[in-house]
């Protein structure tokens, strides 16, 4: 029986994981409050480019996230269902175009992963906690303009990225197709 991914495969991912969540540390305290998620997005959107691009395959992202979501489980059960969720509708969503091996998917892989890590996260935080976070619910153009926000620096992310992709594969860094 062979596997799907390769252990080289599970170490790139797994440093991709760390990038994300390393600039997040990085650019969290920086964001003001609400706006957390359009701030990381084009740097965490690099990190899953990059792993979309060497990865290729089906489940790169979940490869990427899912390591992080259960790690997760024993400070926050909650952000560990929520970056299921986004990673699983991300996942879905890509399923039906192919895999990663095109520049669109992966660009169609970020704006998924973070339009949807803003819906998912400000409608469960509405439900959950109330307060602050229940103004997105009462007023959709707020969390639709969060939303396209995040998209676009996601797809900002992706560029960069596809940049640095493009020049890691010139110099034989990366084996990436197109």
């Amino acid at each position: 029986m062979t596997s799907l991914w390769s252990l080289r495969d599970y170490v790139f991912a797994a440093f991709m994981t760390i990038g994300m969540v390393a600039s997040i540390f990085v650019v969290g305290p920086l964001a003001p409050t609400f706006f957390e998620l359009v701030v990381w997005a084009p740097l965490g959107g690099i990190f899953l480019t990059l792993g979309m691009a060497r990865l290729q395959r089906r489940g790169s992202i979940a490869l990427i996230i899912l390591p992080l979501a259960v790690l997760l489980v024993a400070i926050s059960p909650v952000l560990t269902v929520y970056l299921g969720l986004t990673t699983l509708l991300t996942e879905a969503v890509v399923f039906f175009r192919g895999n990663y091996r095109v520049k669109a998917n992966r660009l169609l892989g970020n704006v998924v992963f973070f339009v949807s890590a803003v819906v998912i996260g400000f409608v469960s935080a509405a439900l959950m906690l109330g307060d602050r976070f229940a103004q997105f619910l009462t007023q959709p153009w707020l969390l639709g303009g969060m939303a396209i926000a995040v998209g676009l620096t996601g797809a900002l992310g992706w560029w960069l990225g596809e940049r640095i992709v493009l020049q890691l594969r010139r110099a034989g860094k990366l084996d990436a197709d197109a």
